[in-house]
């Protein structure tokens, strides 16, 4: 099937973000497209963790049944030093304000996959190897002409850029992207990171230590280790366990290879595991490494002649993966601004209609800020270091956990839903 020459909506990139922006649009009868530039996923071991108010948001367009149903309900996010409890987040306790006081633990390529299905069943198909290297106002002015480097061009009243930190769309605007708080840009390669991340999906032998839950998120902060359970119950291991494993490295370590074999996870694995039980990792289903930066873009919302360019997902921000806010941000931010797009259609008043997609951009773009707040904090409890600075850590985070009303301000963080009403 050819590239349609003419959409309401184009949709630039097929991850979480795209593809439920694309299955929000569809769900609302509006014509809609979606492409990417690769014919299969390549973000390698990334999210893995659905959050309460995503959930919500997911409820409202019939998905978030699916995704409970495919992962592993996680009531409680686990902090200890070496193998001792040094802080519980009870998001259960989040009964009285949610109907999922739980995140859901499950693979990002897991939740593609369910959020594909859905979108196949409303008649739309991603069109892969699609790179967009052109964008311009339309002769007529009613909208845009997106190219491709292929030499096919879409026309579009709406270009949605939920293609990834690197997004040529926000390229092709103009868009700044940049740490909000240090004002360094996210392509200045010049400033160091302050460390690195390694995350792995991975296959673990057993038996296991008895104290790693394998229903929680835990993260051992002294070794810098985290575990995260997973399932792929479709998948050919569909009973097994399938561990998410991140390891931060600091920038006084040698920096991890870019792919990480078996040999450097196993490693890095036999240096951080607390406990006395060897862990052995089996076999790796992926595995990847990236510099942590943080960015938001300038703006969410541009105008190019009469057409309408909207950023969402990693696209618009990027921060560290700690507390895993990036792709429940971005799945948010993906129906926010297909309800955006839909009142923007409906409005009468000329005068009146961008009003609705400034509001997309201001409320997200806040939300965003926000958000690489909460990771910043977080990353740097975790990235404390050694001596006296740990100590001093661990027995603050072991003495605020005698506060109830803590426990449940970061509950409600971690979970997303005091972003509501933004």
């Amino acid at each position: 099937m050819s590239l349609p020459a003419e959409v309401e909506v184009l949709v630039v990139g097929a991850g979480p973000t795209g593809l439920i922006a694309a299955l929000t649009l569809a769900k609302f009868g509006l014509q809609v497209a979606i492409v990417d530039s690769s014919s299969r996923n390549q973000n390698g071991s990334r999210a893995a963790v659905v959050h309460s108010h995503t959930l919500e948001v997911l409820d409202t367009i019939g998905v978030a049944k699916p995704l409970i149903d495919s992962g592993i309900r996680c009531e409680s996010v686990l902090m200890r030093g070496t193998t001792n409890t040094l802080l519980e987040f009870n998001l259960s306790q989040l009964r009285d304000i949610t109907e999922f006081p739980f995140s859901v633990l499950i693979p990002q390529y897991v939740v593609e996959r369910i959020f594909l299905e859905r979108l196949v069943s409303e008649g739309v198909r991603v069109f892969t190897n699609q790179t967009a290297v052109g964008l311009c106002q339309d002769k007529r002015g009613s909208g845009v002409d997106v190219r491709f480097e292929d030499g096919n061009v879409i026309n579009a009243r709406y270009v949605i850029g939920a293609d990834g930190s690197r997004s040529t769309i926000r390229r092709l605007v103009g868009i700044e992207f940049k740490d909000p708080h240090t004002g360094v840009a996210y392509d200045d390669l010049t400033v160091p990171p302050s460390f690195h991340i390694v995350l792995a999906d991975a296959f673990l032998e057993e038996p296991l230590p008895e104290g790693i839950p394998r229903d929680k998120l835990s993260a051992h902060l002294n070794s810098f280790l985290l575990l995260v359970p997973l399932y792929d119950k479709k998948g050919p291991e569909a009973r097994r366990l399938i561990w998410r494993i991140g390891y931060l490295i600091p920038i006084s370590e040698p920096k991890p290879p870019r792919n990480p074999s078996l040999e450097y996870l196993q490693q890095m694995m036999d240096a951080r595991n607390p406990w006395d039980t060897k862990i052995t990792i089996s076999s790796v289903a992926s595995a990847s490494s990236y510099r942590v930066r943080a960015a938001v873009a300038s703006t969410y919302f541009q105008k190019v002649g009469n057409g309408s360019i909207l950023l969402a997902g990693d696209a618009a921000h990027v921060h560290s993966p700690i507390g895993g806010q990036g792709m429940n941000l971005g799945i948010c931010d993906a129906v926010a601004v297909a309800h955006a797009i839909r009142s923007h259609m409906k409005s009468s008043d000329p005068k009146q209609r961008d009003n609705e997609l400034e509001h997309y951009a201001n409320s997200r773009r806040k939300i965003g800020v926000r958000v690489v707040g909460l990771t910043r904090g977080l990353t740097i409890l975790l990235n404390t270091g050694s001596g006296w600075r740990r100590v001093f850590r661990n027995l603050v985070l072991r003495a605020v956990s005698y506060l109830p009303f803590v426990d449940r301000f970061m509950a409600q963080r971690i979970s997303g839903l005091e972003n509501r009403d933004c």
